[in-house]
């Protein structure tokens, strides 16, 4: 069995366990599977997400029959403890924190073969010590087109097509959850997936109609209204963050203008974009 200076458990589920472990003064993260397959999946996702939202892969080995992934070792606080503790972050923090997430999943996204993450929640976002948020565990990530030979997920935040094994599963499968996550940071509590939209100007009357609009486009329950990716919804956020006085009252209105039809219950988005 390989040596570690110091070796502790931090997390375990139906994957296997996942260790602190320190070598020659410098901290990893410790992945131990006994499947070998999903090992070797989890590892090829982690090197294709070559960006600073994810984890760095350090190594993979076997030992002793299981096997093991070693990556860059994250500090910092559960997101979702974080999120419990302050209520919610409001719409500056939310807005940086969301943006992060969006470009670091639109770069899965736009990756050669289309990678969906799959299983975005803020339980598996750590919030550092410097203010910044990394995301962890690419264990349930896939391509695009291999995408409905499995159903990967959790129920109240990811798409119901990832739950009911009924729809395709699509790019906008990866927006529904970024939806579900913006509510959370936002307000501090989870959207409902079931039954009516709650605004988040229930939670706080000075919320962007724009943000309101933005995530009830992304969470609509029929994925072909949908934005259909997260390269569209990056977009979305990065206008709503560089407008001007003047063109932020002008987004407002129209937002709001929007956010009406919606009401009325004939708010379609986008037409149809089941992907291939």
């Amino acid at each position: 069995m390989r040596e570690f200076d110091e070796k502790k458990l931090i997390g375990s589920g139906s994957f296997g366990n996942v260790y602190r472990v320190k070598k020659d003064g410098k901290f990893s993260a410790l992945k131990e599977m006994s499947d070998k397959a999903a090992r070797d999946r989890e590892e090829k996702f982690l090197k294709l997400a070559d960006h600073p939202l994810f984890p760095k892969f350090e190594e993979s080995f076997d030992d002793d029959g299981k096997f093991y992934i070693l990556e860059e070792y994250i500090w910092g606080t559960p997101f979702n403890e974080a999120l419990s503790l302050r209520n919610g972050f409001g719409q500056p923090e939310a807005m940086k924190f969301a943006v992060t997430v969006a470009d670091g999943l639109a770069f899965l996204q736009q990756t050669d073969g289309n990678i969906l993450f799959r299983d975005l929640k803020a339980e598996n976002l750590i919030l550092q010590p410097d203010g910044e948020i990394r995301l962890c565990d690419l264990g349930t990530a896939c391509f695009l087109e291999e995408a409905d030979r499995s159903r990967a997920g959790t129920a109240g935040d990811s798409a119901p097509e990832q739950i009911d094994n009924k729809s395709k599963q699509g790019m906008y499968s990866d927006v529904y959850a970024f939806g579900m996550l913006f509510y959370h940071m936002l307000t501090g509590k989870k959207a409902s997936a079931e039954g009516d939209y709650v605004s988040i100007r229930t939670a706080d009357p000075s919320f962007s109609a724009s943000l309101e609009l933005l995530i009830r486009e992304c969470t609509l329950k029929d994925a072909g209204a949908r934005i259909p990716d997260m390269y569209t919804v990056l977009c979305r956020l990065m206008d709503i963050a560089m407008q001007t006085p003047s063109g932020y009252k002008k987004a407002e209105k129209n937002a709001e203008a929007a956010l009406a039809v919606f009401d009325k219950g004939t708010g379609v988005v986008y037409s149809r974009n089941v992907q291939s």
